[in-house]
């Protein structure tokens, strides 16, 4: 169907054209933009450098954070209610309209991906705010956790935050990593009680 696609405009050098017609033919994903421009380049067969362009560097955004995704997902655990450390990178930062306005117009939230691959929302507190924290910045700090649903949670009074540097931050990341020890461990846990069950 691509084989003799129209391209309208000045196709950048560093563009892979045949990356592009790999992913028309073979597109799985659910990205709407991307289905939305392949549907049409399907129809005419016809796509403007800037589409393909956009769509090759869409796609390649998926792969990446799929692959960010599939990393997080294999070191996570549950997270345990209650008072713990989250420690980890702040991967969003929104504001809301302050109803009751304690010298701020906005309270502002963050979500957290913590190393041990769970993420968690909550209120900023002033401790970071003072410093002016931003997206990509690392943090530790405690608080009271409560698991929503398996890989997300909310932190709420959150105490004794700090900044993480970038090599303390790989420190703590690569020691959350040992999950296969987990799984051995539980493996041994299931196997001893069934020896014992069947004892």
């Amino acid at each position: 169907m691509t084989t003799n696609l129209t391209i309208k405009g000045d196709l950048d050098p560093t563009i892979d054209i045949e990356k592009f017609k790999d992913i028309v033919a073979n597109y799985k994903g659910e990205n709407s933009f991307i289905l939305d421009v392949l549907s049409k380049v399907k129809k005419y067969n016809t796509a403007s450098a800037k589409q393909i362009a956009a769509v090759v560097k869409s796609y390649d955004r998926d792969v990446e954070y799929a692959k960010k995704n599939e990393e997080r997902l294999a070191r996570m655990v549950p997270i345990k209610d209650g008072k713990g450390e989250v420690i980890g990178e702040v991967v969003s930062i929104k504001s809301y309209p302050n109803e009751y306005d304690y010298g701020r117009s906005y309270i502002y939230k963050m979500l957290i991906e913590d190393f041990k691959g769970y993420r968690v929302f909550g209120t900023i507190p002033s401790f970071f705010l003072d410093e002016d924290i931003k997206v990509g910045d690392f943090v530790k700090f405690n608080a009271k956790l409560r698991q929503k649903e398996l890989g997300f949670g909310f932190y709420s009074y959150p105490s004794k935050g700090v900044f993480v540097d970038g090599e303390n931050a790989k420190i703590a990341k690569e020691a959350n990593k040992p999950v296969e020890k987990a799984v051995d461990t539980k493996a041994e846990v299931t196997r001893e009680l069934m020896d014992f069950l069947s004892a």
